[in-house]
């Protein structure tokens, strides 16, 4: 991201999983904007070790980035999360989650209680519980963004991860809704609709080609996206650039939700093959 396209100066972010991934890039970016930001992920070594790089590099003398553990599907240890931003900063402006969890894929009928409360927790209960949980100190704040990595599944008919397209439908309502309650108190919520990211969690995608070509060869743009692109939109929803921004879902996916379709049938009606083209009536017939 080019320098100081972006001013996240006075700001404070929480970011959910930020020691890998789109995440980690996002507080890599807000750091290096002027903003503080507290560190989460299931390790709090690995926390800390993520905020000990982004101090070294842009705290000049100063603490700009503090670790705290803490796992996405425990509502108390998102409290304590919390805690720690206003114990160690004293207020709440930004909230960005990452985290996702791998789809059951099967049939729905297949589908055990378990997934189905798995797939809920981690997509669209803990992002209520937290979300809640900022909304008060933005208030205070005078105002605050919160930015969900979504997916796309959220608008597809599927025939093998139904569960997780229910979830991840019920996180945009989510959003939606929060934006409406919330907008008079100047906190904005959005979501960012990703397709195929390379990152830490799509690595095994990316280690089949063939898998990869199919993935890559349904966009518009053919090709998968990177971090950095994920993160400078995140960047625009939690910085004033997007003032008036609100209840938006924001593709960043290389055409995905065009649903587009390949042009099969192209060859079958072709001038030399479909006299239609050249004789208006037999196209009327």
């Amino acid at each position: 991201m080019p320098e100081n396209s972006f001013d996240m100066s006075g700001k404070t972010a929480i970011i959910i999983g930020a020691t890998q991934g789109m995440g980690a890039q996002i507080a890599e970016d807000i750091a290096a904007s002027g903003g503080q930001v507290i560190i989460t992920s299931r390790s709090q070594a690995a926390s800390d070790a993520k905020a000990e790089e982004l101090n070294a590099k842009y705290a000049k003398g100063k603490s700009i980035a503090v670790g705290k553990a803490g796992d996405l599907s425990i509502k108390s240890d998102l409290q304590a999360i919390v805690n720690t931003a206003i114990s160690e900063f004293g207020q709440i402006t930004t909230l960005v989650i990452s985290p996702t969890i791998r789809p059951f894929f099967g049939p729905s009928i297949e589908t055990t209680d378990e997934e189905i409360d798995e797939q809920f927790l981690y997509i669209f209960k803990s992002r209520f519980w937290i979300s809640a949980m900022c909304i008060p100190h933005m208030h205070k704040a005078g105002g605050g963004s919160v930015v969900y990595i979504g997916s796309g599944s959220a608008f597809e008919s599927t025939t093998e991860r139904s569960v997780y397209s229910c979830a991840r439908a019920a996180e945009v309502q989510m959003m939606k809704n929060f934006a409406a309650e919330f907008g008079r108190d100047n906190i904005r919520f959005n979501i960012i609709s990703p397709a195929l990211i390379k990152s830490s969690g799509a690595e095994a995608l990316f280690k089949d080609p063939a898998v990869l070509e199919r993935f890559e060869s349904r966009l518009p743009m053919k090709r998968h996206g990177l971090v950095a692109e994920i993160s400078q939109s995140a960047m625009f929803l939690a910085s004033d650039l997007s003032s008036f921004t609100t209840g938006c879902v924001v593709p960043v996916d290389g055409g995905r939700n065009l649903h587009c379709s390949s042009n099969d049938l192209t060859s079958s009606f072709t001038p030399d093959k479909d006299n239609r083209h050249r004789n208006p009536a037999a196209a009327k017939a």
